[in-house]
């Protein structure tokens, strides 16, 4: 911790007891006394997942301060230029892991740069993320691929491919290196032992499941369901066949939900709306083997079971 050498010496730490102490100034922080010499002060290591306000911390420093005529100052892992200068305005002694110090009574380091403070989930892939690892599974066969082309593919923005990458970084299943401007990326394993790294990863692409009236406009969209199954197992063809559709690409207005126990007709569809674009990578006419077992994520049925594994074994990488 930064707060335990300050301007190059030593400072002693000790755990301070805080049951005397009101409970909303306690929940989630640690409260420590930092000595060396004859200066001592208590130091407050905040909770990153408390609420910034510099007016809430100025009060609550000046009644502790006050409790035990010591200085008080306020220890954070990360901070921002905005709050650092709103920290510095109300003149409120605090300390960064980053590297931010200020305290009046002791001394003082400020820097100009910092550090970005951005949180990447490891435990769910967004879709874009989804996305951007069905496209490298998929295409890169041990290749590398350029991030720009793969927004490109994807058809998605720059921060939006590089917040996909940063997740598959950090989850271990890509790596990420800059030669020049360009950045290429490579995936850590290839085909079904890429896909098996990154299962507890992957997410059901499926919002939403409708049953529609069917109209030609639906027909060249990808299959999905058992109907994909159907195609590539002996899986028997559903009496309603199930397509998969891009959410952003269907108008929900435009759609009306109805119960095929009373629909005499014969041109219904399930309609699957899904978190990314399942035709970026259709074969054949059906979803990718992939996306369509992370449908089934729940599935107790042991036909389906067999044939999925049947279409990810056969699925040419």
């Amino acid at each position: 911790m930064i707060y335990k050498q300050l301007f190059g010496v030593d400072f002693g730490v000790a755990e301070m007891k805080t049951e005397d102490l009101p409970v909303y100034l306690t929940s989630g922080r640690l409260f420590f006394i930092l000595s060396y010499s004859e200066t001592k002060f208590i130091l407050i290591e905040v909770s990153k997942k408390e609420k910034f306000g510099v007016i809430a911390l100025k009060k609550q420093a000046m009644t502790i301060s006050e409790k035990y005529n010591l200085p008080v100052a306020f220890c954070f892992e990360n901070i921002s230029r905005s709050q650092r200068d709103s920290l510095l305005e109300k003149n409120i002694p605090f300390i960064s892991e980053s590297g931010q110090l200020y305290l009046p009574f002791l001394g003082m380091a400020l820097k100009s740069k910092f550090v970005n403070s951005k949180v990447v989930k490891k435990e769910k892939m967004m879709p874009v993320t989804q996305a951007l690892f069905l496209h490298l599974l998929y295409n890169s066969s041990g290749k590398t691929v350029l991030k720009k082309d793969a927004a490109e593919f994807l058809r998605v923005t720059r921060t939006s491919i590089t917040r996909a990458s940063d997740q598959l970084s950090v989850m271990g299943l890509i790596t990420q290196e800059m030669h020049g401007k360009e950045c290429h990326i490579s995936t850590t394993e290839q085909g079904l032992r890429l896909f098996e790294k990154a299962k507890p990863h992957l997410i059901n692409p499926i919002m939403r499941t409708v049953n529609i009236e069917s109209d030609n406009k639906f027909n060249t969209i990808p299959l999905s369901g058992e109907s994909a199954l159907a195609t590539v197992s002996l899986l028997n063809y559903p009496k309603i066949p199930t397509r998969a559709a891009y959410k952003d690409e269907i108008d929900i207005n435009d759609i009306q939900d109805i119960d095929v126990r009373w629909n005499q007709k014969n041109n219904v569809i399930q309609l699957e709306l899904w978190k990314y674009d399942p035709g970026l990578f259709e074969k054949h006419g059906a979803v990718d083997p992939v996306s369509l077992f992370m449908c089934y994520e729940n599935n107790v049925d042991e036909r389906i079971e067999g044939a999925l594994q049947e279409y990810l074994e056969e699925y040419k990488w």
